[in-house]
Parts: structure tokens; sequence; C-alpha cells
């Protein structure tokens, strides 16, 4: 191998099919009987143990395979950053090349698997733009090494790559400096926030049910196969959550089961959205969404997260929101308010009862000269706010219901992500003023016509 590339860990190739290995045990054992185990003693007590020793060596053998073939792939694996590029190269038979313009990289995360925090190592995921199949995942390293491989790269990114070479750089990299913006999430709260989630509230319907009606356990499994994911989400990424502003970066920390370090640039967040479930209005707590340029879809298999506060108290949501979007605190008091708003420029009219009963008083869009407001939602609250810039594109559409009722919703399609922003089942003249007025709106090669 060309010696520019650096190694990943040796128990790196063992890590990537621990899963394999584990199932490989697990068969075995489930396949072992009594049976099984009185014909082993048999040949114990009379002597016998040929059967046994040759068992022993086929496993030895097989040992020894799996790690003169990891060896082979650990040997055959490596990355390296030169100085327009991350690249990543692994294969024995097929060689694979994955690379990764600085140019183009839009987020640099520090994973810690459960297995993989047994061993104190960690990967190191560079996401680029194109969602979840651009994304090239360096893995494993020391958890120092990773830190400073993600600093490196990071810093190479923004165009101010250290000076030293990679072997001169210390090996202990201290947390992000910066200021604190959301303190560690206590325990507590993320798993009382995790039961009152809607999910929590089926599970307990379902509980009901089971005792009040004659439904078998059987007809609550598919149930409980949709509600524990959501709920385990919940708690996994509110796990001692904290963020922290260096510079125009947020640096978030987080998860039960996998240990991350991400970093989010402010001038990657394209909409924000601030929400309330109907449950958490007791407390009082709030969650705070984003939409992240190059991150798609927080379900995609090893994405980051997009919450920026997975819950929390309305100071800290409306502080986070003050952060990420272009509205200053007061402005958000008089327009912006989670709660409603306040000075809405267009909203649903009172024959829109007949298509959204509840959130009727609730739906409004206010126009900012330097942003859109959408509020929704009677029982669980939302606002979301976006810069009018970042709105890609705007259509007009007119579901059935409205059609009879005279009513249409004008749809703003952002990057992909959580914030989903829409003027809802406004009156046909409202929705054709909506649309002209954010055509006039300011676009991103304009601005850069106008620096120039």
């Amino acid at each position: 191998m060309n010696e520019e590339y650096r190694r990943v860990h040796r128990l790196t190739p063992l890590l990537r099919f621990w899963t394999l290995i584990l199932a490989a045990v697990a068969v075995f054992f489930v396949n072992i009987d009594m049976a099984a185990i009185g014909a082993a003693l048999g040949w114990l007590s009379s002597g016998n143990i040929l059967p046994i020793l040759i068992g022993a060596a086929v496993f030895v053998v097989a040992c020894g395979l799996v790690w003169v073939v990891s060896q082979m792939w650990w040997r055959a694996t490596g990355y390296r950053l030169t100085a327009e590029e991350v690249s990543l190269r692994r294969g024995v038979l097929n060689t694979q090349l994955r690379t990764a313009r600085y140019d183009r990289i839009q987020a640099v995360d520090v994973v810690e698997s459960v297995i993989a925090r047994i061993f104190r190592l960690a990967a190191v995921r560079v996401e680029t733009a194109g969602g979840g199949d651009s994304v090239i995942e360096i893995a494993y390293l020391p958890r120092d090494v990773a830190e400073q491989l993600r600093r490196e790269v990071l810093e190479r990114a923004r165009g101010t790559a250290p000076e030293a070479a990679p072997e001169a750089l210390p090996v202990a990299v201290a947390a992000p400096a910066g200021r604190v913006i959301i303190p560690e999430i206590p325990i507590t709260r993320s798993l009382t926030g995790a039961v009152l989630q809607g999910g929590s509230l089926g599970a307990v319907l379902v509980g009901v049910g089971l005792i009040v009606t004659p439904l078998t356990w059987a007809a609550a499994v598919p149930v409980a196969l949709g509600i524990v994911p959501v709920i385990w989400n919940q708690i996994d990424r509110s796990w001692r959550f904290t963020a922290r502003l260096a510079e125009d970066t947020l640096h978030l920390s987080y998860g039960l089961a996998d240990r991350r370090r991400q970093s989010i640039p402010l001038h990657r967040i394209h909409g924000v959205t601030v929400h309330q479930p109907i449950l958490w209005r007791i407390p009082g707590w709030w969650y705070v969404k984003v939409s992240v340029a190059g991150y798609g879809a927080e379900t995609e298999k090893g994405s980051g997260t997009t919450q920026l506060l997975p819950v929390g108290s309305r100071q800290e949501a409306l502080m986070l929101l003050e952060l990420v979007s272009p509205l200053d605190a007061a402005t958000i008091e008089a327009s912006a308010r989670p709660e409603g708003a306040t000075t809405p420029t267009f909203t649903s009219p009172p024959v829109a009862r007949w298509v959204s009963p509840i959130d009727l008083h609730q739906q409004a869009v206010t126009l900012l000269s330097d942003a859109v407001v959408v509020h929704r939602g009677r029982l669980a609250r939302r606002v979301k706010v976006i810069d009018p810039s970042h709105i890609q594109e705007l259509s007009l559409t007119r579901g059935p219901l409205q059609q009879v009722f005279g009513l249409c919703t004008v749809r703003f399609d952002l990057v992909p992500g959580p914030v989903r922003m829409a003027g809802e089942d406004l009156t046909p003249e409202d929705g054709r003023a909506l649309l002209d007025a954010l055509r006039q709106r300011e676009l991103p090669a304009q601005r850069s016509d106008q620096r120039r």
C-alpha cells in the first residue's frame, strides 16, 4: 500500500463483522441440545476423546483463518489526506477507493458504537453533498486519533489546514472550546420526555386495551414493534446531550448506545422548527430540529441528528431559534412565538374549519423582511422559520376537500430534512398573494453577485 496512507486499528476487521461472529456463536449454542451434551460426556467417560479433539482443532483452524483473512483486509485498508481531498481505500480482491473533496464536505462526525467503545475506538464519518450514499466512514481508530483526524479534516475544509505535519499534531484533543449553549440534559428529563412522547401514550392505550378487551398479546406485538423504536430513539438521541458554540459551528455530543460528537456549521442550516408535543405541555418542554444541507433525512442509516435540542425549556428553545434563524429575540417574541402567531400576514378563513377543525385558528404565515414564519398546531404546537433565500421551489396545490370549500395550500420546497413548510388552507387570493410575495425573494446567486 502507498506509504501516504494511514492505517486503521488492527481490530477493525473483527469489529466490522462482529455481528456475524456473534450470530455464528449464537447459532452454535442454539443448536446444542441435551443429546449432544450427553454424547460429549459419553466420549469423555469412555476415554474416546478423538471427536472432541477434532472439534477443537476445527475451531482453532477456523479462528486462525478468520484472523488471517482479517489481517489481509486490514493491510488493504487505509486513509489519507491530500491537499485537495480525503480518501479511503479498502478491499483485498476488489479495491474500492472513495474520495471527498474538502470543498464538498458538509460535516465531520466522530461516532463510537457500542462494541467500539469497549476497546476505546471510534469511527470518523465524513458527510458530503449528496446525502447518505456520499458518506465516507473511516473506521476504526483510537478515540484520540479519531478526534485529531476530525479536527484536521475540518480545518482543511475551512481552508485553514495546520502547518505542522500530521504526525506532529498533538495526540490528545480537548473538547471543543466555546460557549455552552445547552448544558448536559439530565437523564431524568430524557427518560421523562420519552415517556411523555406520543408513542408512549400509544403504549398505554394498548395496555388498557389488553385489559378491558379480549385482545391477545399477539395482537399487541405489531403495535409494540412500532412504538419501542420511537421511544428508544428519543432516549438515545437525548442521552447526555450537550451543545457548544465555537465560532460559527455548533458542536453536539450525545448518545446512549452509539456515542456521537457532531459539528453543524451554522451556514448549513436552512430551516428550523420549534415543536411542543401535546404531553410536553405539562412540564413546559420543547424540542428544536433543523434541516441541514448535506445531511438529508435523519432516518438515513448512520446519519447525524438534526435535533439541536431533544428536550428542553422554552428559554433554551428560543435561544437556539435566535441562534440559527435570521430573527433576534425581540422579533421572535413579537412575531414568532411558538405558542401561536401574533402578527400573521396570512391566516386560514373560517370556512377552513371543515378541513382543519382543530388547527384552524393556529394556521398562519407571517412574512418578515428577512424571514418567513409558519405557525401550526393547537394541541401540539410548532413554529417554523426560514430565510426566504433558502426556499428552493414554490407550488400551489388544492386537495379534493380544498376544491370543495375554495381553499389552497402553498408549499415551500426546502433541502431534505425534518423542516417542511406550507401555508395551509388559504383562500385562492391569499395563496396567489403569498406566491407573488415569495417570488420576489432574493436568491443566493443574486446575493453572490451583489457581494462581487
